[in-house]
């Protein structure tokens, strides 16, 4: 079982790895969001060390004329209902502050800062900067609040130089993760940009090598593993714990199929999920293997009740209207558009 185990992981960790390359292949971006937040208070850091921050003046002429940052407009507070994008959502990110008053650089600002920006066209940019910067300063007030708005102003400068000056979405990844760096330490500098970008950026170089391990034909299955596991041993303690954790249901999935194609019996299946998740978490699971069992018994008799009418009905209109009511008398409305999507049905 502990080979199975460790072989699940690492297939698991392998997807993961095809993942994070195509995310870097399509020009998408993956970082933590914690949903931590602070009110202005002093907040500890997960980081070893702190980076000051920015300063609240304006980017350098120099900057600005490479990255196209032009003087920020006033920020009035926004009045207009909020865009559907962002209805019943929770906000991500965070304002964290020190104990001089000082905003901390990193991850959960841009989580922050993020999260509205998911409203990019459906309302205008002036709108999003000032929806951002009312939650800045519910959050944080004094210089952190300006350090955070000034900090604002230049990502947002960061995002229009990476969208203009990237290399094409087709390129190899490494060329877009090496072009993404040279963007970043150019706009916030290299403390400011290893703090804001570093996690992700050590995820992306993992799943890029990752990735090349899986294409090297080369290697035996043994092989592949064990590099797998060596580039992911590199990552920091944090980041392999994460990354495991959002994996895990997939290395769950995996040893549970191997088991049924075994034959283990279902007392079997159940131990097993007891000791690997607990039992609560297993009793949760063979609730769910009940679901799941009779939406299929379900789904099956409609299926084999359609196929008769099929075989007796033979006017096509009379045939459609047979098959609309015993779908209308074995479903609920939102079922039945699951049942359409799986029979493919049409609407």
């Amino acid at each position: 079982m502990e080979r199975r185990g460790k072989r699940g992981l690492v297939a698991a960790m392998a997807l993961a790895a095809l993942v994070g390359a195509g995310w870097l292949a399509a020009g998408e971006r993956q970082r933590l969001a914690p949903a931590a937040r602070s009110s202005g208070a002093a907040a500890p850091s997960r980081r070893k060390s702190v980076v000051p921050a920015l300063s609240v003046s304006p980017a350098p002429a120099r900057v600005q004329r490479a990255l196209s940052v032009s003087p920020a407009p006033a920020a009035a507070p926004p009045t207009a209902p909020a865009p559907r994008s962002l209805r019943g959502t929770d906000v991500d990110g965070a304002v964290i502050v020190d104990a001089h008053g000082d905003l901390v650089i990193g991850p959960e600002i841009l989580a922050l800062f993020d999260h509205f920006l998911t409203a990019t066209g459906e309302e205008p940019a002036a709108v999003i900067r000032a929806r951002i910067v009312a939650a800045i300063r519910e959050r944080a007030g004094g210089r952190a609040a300006d350090q955070a708005i000034a900090l604002l102003d230049r990502y947002l400068g960061y995002r229009e130089a990476a969208s203009a000056e990237l290399v094409a979405p087709e390129a190899d990844p490494a060329a877009r993760l090496a072009a993404l760096r040279e963007v970043r330490r150019a706009h916030f500098g290299e403390a400011a940009a290893t703090q804001l970008f570093g996690d992700e950026e050590r995820e992306g170089e993992a799943a890029i090598a990752q990735a090349r391990i899986l294409a090297d034909a080369t290697l035996s299955p043994d092989e592949r593993d064990a590099r797998i596991a060596e580039v992911e041993a590199t990552l920091p303690e944090d980041i392999r714990e994460a990354r495991e954790a959002a994996v895990r249901p997939l290395v769950q999935q995996a040893e549970e199929q191997a088991l049924r194609e075994a034959g283990a019996s279902d007392e079997a299946l159940h131990a097993h999920r007891v000791a690997t998740v607990g039992a609560e978490a297993a009793d949760r699971l063979a609730a769910l293997d009940r679901q799941r069992a009779a939406w299929q018994e379900r789904v099956d008799d409609f299926a084999g009740a359609r196929a008769s009418i099929e075989a007796t009905v033979v006017d096509p209109e009379a045939r459609r209207e047979a098959e609309e009511a015993l779908l209308a008398g074995a479903f609920t409305p939102e079922e039945r558009l699951r049942v359409r999507a799986i029979l493919g049905l049409p609407p």
